[in-house]
């Protein structure tokens, strides 16, 4: 595998080659002969290989690679020889490097006897020199390399001052080491004349005097890297020029533009940046001096070319202008000749498959990691809470839960959610563009396809946008562009288009009374329960923030989107609707544009059919993609059907408890609402208890269940709240020992239930359900369930004979009760459960609901009636229950 920079060599140039002479070198008094057999390609790959020596120690590899060259001794260029048979060569290994003077050899001819010219130039074969910053074909490149210590430079001079044995020199040879007093001094650079004299060079300075080039560089390529320099600041002066980092889950943010160099901060991949200035060091390697916000705080710092991404067109032409993009990643083929993408590699497993069918189908887009560092089941249940995540009423029965407000809008459901915000869903054609930055780009941002986009919108450009005499698309493609905003036209268009649908909305009328003339395109504080708020809302802002009229209040909103969104870290529309950014300005999970958790995919589509307009789907794309800590294997689906039971509950109601059809399942509470999964669709109620600070039950509130194959439907029962109530135990002190539960039934609603019904309901039969509390864990208490015995106080028994038992009427409610009676001393410690139930009969389907769970032992309730004193002193009852405590006691030991 190889990997180049710029433009890779291919087979033909592998295949060209140049004739080759055997140089004469010397060291000392020992003669060599060597025969080269490498093409000007070769070593060119050869040099951009040792360039491309990743991480740390990239000098030292690079020092090693030439000096174990230079130990052969003096390196001439390759000749050709020319039609008399000599041989010819030209002067500088590396273009951009400077010999002073021609370099004599004083050494004995060859063996043959034959005079040898060295140094010579062929006409037909001299190498041209290549300009700063650019490779040519078959030209050699540039080299910075410092000599090593000690080290014995062709033609040169040695640290000592002392020349090799037999050879000559006129003047410092570039890249040679340099004696005390010759080398660069004072920070600034210095250059070798014609003459071989030193001579100082301007020093290369960019903003706040932060060099751009290292203090080796020939002149020639720091005069192009200045020049680069300036351009850029100035460009970067203009506009925020945004890189995101990439390549690595994190990088190092250095002080200086040095691997070795300090740590300004660590950050994440994904991390938005503002370019500001170039460095290029000695191996030629782009560092960018960038800004950006960290924890609040602002920092600067040096990253490699390498590890940023950027689809800024300005920049990027900056770069192809200066030459500064013959680090851009390549692609290098494994032994299958299957294309190996850095970028790609950097994300998990499940999202390879569906980002390489992208790639091979635009392999200009470049892909971005954005380590998120959170939990993927934390993400979804926080955007499930405080009314984060809705979808519109007309999505199918799995996606919603519960509504929202007066009919518009729906909670959305949790496999919902999790369908549009898991980021592999949207690794397709339409579905990517939600991970694209936001900023403006000249290069595919044209007018023509903002028009053909609103055609056939309210915002089509037949007539002048109201209160104007232009139209929309101008409008957008205008302030889009302006500098100091740099927001993409095509997002402004698209989020219009889907904040405002048909353009009906009161907020765009211009006429909504008490603010007229008022606007508010992009929906911004728009929110509310109502339309009512929501409309009042909007405008409310609209006015504070003085958009009167059509241009300023898309210009507002722009400004708003821009300074809020696109600069403060969400600067995609998958980060506006779910803030996900641990490195942006708000914290995660707050500061979020939408509710709607549709928007990024449907505007992503949008997005993508203004591209198409404007012929630049190919173009250089940045998508900055989120990944989550601990996702699910694969891609979340969407299902055909949900059990989910979504309840609204009644005010005072806390309990996540609900019990379908008389069995307890553990609900999970959003905002107002509880949801429960049931285990499939045949549950026909649902039931939750309200309890007081004590935990005693106070309350009960039911709902009838439809399940039509696709989703539940519930309806809440008010006519049956508070159907069955819980008044207490007591102990039977007389005859047979035992425990007394008391249910309450209204009876009121028992009337109606008995004569013409309540909502279609009446009554058939209701009374007292017990078993021992320990086998709760595996069997439900429910009416004929096992384990569980019961007694009817309204009905038909099982002789069919008639009953209708009430024990006591307080406040307008009967209560009726059960007896557990015959306990022996052994079972006086058991705790033993008990609840009412009631039977009800509508359009001839019997329904059984059943009132909250209640659970005592003899010997707790005894213990509890002596210690309240409900019995005089030295009573036949006290008696009774305090042997009735001793006994438990004496038979377990006081345990």
């Amino acid at each position: 595998m190889q990997h180049c920079g710029g433009e890779c060599t291919n087979g033909k140039n592998y295949r060209e080659t140049v004739r080759i002479k055997r140089v004469n070198l010397n060291s000392g008094s020992n003669r060599k002969w060597l025969l080269w057999q490498v093409t000007e390609e070769m070593l060119t790959i050869l040099w951009k290989g040792m360039r491309y020596c990743m991480g740390r120690y990239r000098k030292r590899i690079c020092g090693i690679l030439f000096a174990a060259a230079l130990l052969c001794g003096s390196i001439m260029q390759p000749v050709t020889a020319g039609m008399s048979g000599e041989m010819d060569g030209t002067e500088g290994l590396f273009p951009g490097y400077v010999q002073s003077g021609d370099v004599q050899e004083d050494e004995a001819a060859p063996e043959s006897g034959d005079a040898q010219k060295e140094n010579a130039e062929s006409d037909e074969e001299q190498v041209s020199s290549t300009q700063p910053g650019q490779f040519q074909e078959n030209e050699n490149v540039w080299t910075d390399e410092a000599a090593e210590e000690g080290d014995v430079q062709p033609g040169g001079v040695q640290e000592n001052g002392t020349q090799p044995e037999g050879e000559q020199t006129e003047g410092m040879q570039p890249g040679n080491m340099q004696t005390e007093g010759s080398g660069p001094t004072g920070g600034k650079l210095e250059t070798v004349s014609e003459e071989g004299n030193v001579t100082a060079q301007k020093e290369s300075l960019g903003q706040d005097g932060r060099t751009r080039v290292s203090t080796f560089m020939d002149a020639e390529t720091a005069e192009w890297v200045e020049a680069a320099g300036e351009a850029l600041t100035v460009l970067a002066a203009e506009r925020e020029i945004m890189a995101l980092v990439y390549l690595s889950d994190e990088y190092p943010v250095r002080t200086s533009p040095d691997y070795e160099g300090g740590t300004a901060v660590t950050v994440l991949s994904g991390h938005t940046v503002n370019i500001l200035d170039v460095y290029v060091d000695d191996n030629m390697e782009i560092w960018y001096y960038v800004g950006l916000e960290y924890k609040g705080q602002e920092i600067q710092g040096y990253v490699p070319r390498m590890y940023l991404a950027s689809s800024d067109s300005r920049f990027l032409e900056w770069e192809e202008m200066y030459g500064m993009n013959f680090q851009d990643s390549a692609y290098a083929t494994d032994g299958e000749e299957k294309a190996a993408y850095p970028d790609i590699d950097q994300f998990p497993e499940s999202y390879r498959q569906a980002l390489l069918a992208l790639k091979q189908k635009h392999p200009n887009w470049r892909f971005v990691k954005m380590n998120t560092g959170l939990d993927w089941d934390n993400s979804v249940y926080q955007q499930l809470q405080n009314g984060k995540s809705l979808i519109e009423y007309t999505q199918e029965e799995w996606a919603k839960e519960g509504l929202y407000d007066d009919g518009q809008w729906y909670y959305a459901s949790e496999a919902a959610l999790e369908v549009y915000m898991d980021p592999r869903n949207g690794l397709t054609e339409n579905g990517i563009f939600q991970f694209e930055q936001l900023t403006y780009n000249e290069e595919c941002h044209t007018l023509e396809a903002v028009t053909a986009f609103l055609r056939n919108t309210f915002m089509t450009d037949s007539k002048p946008a109201p209160g104007t005499n232009t139209t929309y698309a101008q409008l957008f493609w205008d302030i889009g562009r302006e500098e100091g905003r740099k927001v993409s036209p095509f997002h402004l268009a698209a989020r219009v288009l889907q904040e405002q649908g048909k353009g009906t909305s009161p907020l765009i009328s211009g006429t909504y009374k008490g603010y007229e003339g008022y606007y508010n395109f992009f929906n911004i504080k728009a929110s509310g329960t109502t339309s009512q708020q929501i409309y009042e809302n909007g405008l409310k802002y609209a006015k504070e923030q003085g958009w009167y009229g059509v241009e300023n209040a898309l210009r507002g909103g722009a400004d708003f989107i821009s300074a809020n969104y696109i600069k403060k870290g969400q600067d995609t529309l998958y980060l506006q609707k779910f803030n996900v950014n641990p490195n942006g300005t708000y914290a995660p999970y707050t500061h979020q544009y939408m509710q709607n958790i549709m928007a990024p995919t449907s505007e992503a589509s949008s997005m993508k059919r203004l591209y198409e307009s404007a012929s630049a789907v190919d173009s250089t794309f940045v998508f900055k993609i989120p990944v989550y800590e601990n996702m699910p294997e694969a891609p979340c689906t969407k299902p055909s059907a949900s059990t989910n039971v979504v309840l609204k509950l009644p005010s005072g109601y806390s309990d996540t408890t609900v019990w379908l059809d008389g069995v307890a399942y553990q609900g999970e509470r959003r905002d107002s609402r509880l949801i429960v999964e049931a285990p499939d669709g045949k549950a026909g109620t649902a039931v939750v208890y309200q309890y007081n600070a004590s935990g005693v039950p106070v309350g009960m509130a039911v709902w009838s269940l439809r399940y039509n194959g696709v989703a539940y439907t519930a309806t809440e029962e008010p006519g049956l709240a508070d159907l069955l109530t819980y008044h207490g135990f007591s102990i039977r002190v007389t005859g047979k020992t035992g425990i007394r539960f008391k249910t309450g039934i209204s009876a009121e609603l028992r009337g109606k239930l008995i004569s013409a019904g309540v909502n279609g309901y009446k009554l058939k039969e209701y009374g007292t359900l017990v078993m021992n509390n320990a086998n709760r864990a595996q069997y439900p208490m429910i009416r004929g369930g096992a384990k569980v015995a019961g007694g009817i106080s309204y009905g038909m028994d099982s002789s069919g004979n008639m009953q209708d038992v009430v024990f006591e009427t307080v406040d307008g409610r009967y209560r009726y009760t059960s007896v557990l009676v015959g306990l022996p001393v052994e079972q006086y410690k058991t705790e033993y459960a008990f609840r009412g139930y009631i039977v009800l009969e509508k359009d001839g389907v019997e329904t059984t609901l059943y009132g909250p769970v209640v659970a005592r032992s003899i010997y707790n309730l005894a213990q509890q009636l002596l210690s309240q004193g409900s019995y005089p002193a030295g009573s036949a009852a006290e008696t009774f229950l305090k042997k009735l405590v001793s006994d438990a006691d004496a038979l377990s030991g006081g345990n």
